[in-house]
């Protein structure tokens, strides 16, 4: 599989893995990807307006290799199977709608 970069506004913000480009805008299209774009935050701003083009291109060789090490990880911890699709984002972010999980708090 090949891994693949969304960019907004000439900003990279998550890498998947599909097997072409075609699926690869597919995924970009698909109503939980958009979804994610939207809700999820970046410095206290959503990551996707909702109307901006979402560009997709193949990742750098720098954003592949922390694609491949986010992935190999979430093998190794049994996140996913390896067959499975894996979608990383690129800047740190944040899920306004999430309770906090109080098993992660200090002391949890």
């Amino acid at each position: 599989m090949t891994v693949y970069v969304a960019e907004l506004n000439g900003r990279a913000v998550a890498a998947f893995n599909a097997e072409n480009k075609i699926q690869a805008e597919d995924r970009a299209t698909s109503r939980p990807f958009r979804t994610d774009l939207t809700v999820l935050e970046n410095e206290g701003r959503q990551l996707w307006n909702g109307t901006d083009e979402i560009f997709i291109r193949k990742a750098f060789p720098a954003e592949e290799a922390q694609f491949d090490a986010s992935r190999a990880r979430a093998i190794k911890d049994k996140q996913i199977d390896e067959n499975d699709d894996w979608l990383m984002f690129l800047v740190p972010v944040t899920d306004p709608t999430d309770d906090p999980d109080l098993y992660d708090a200090p002391g949890g």
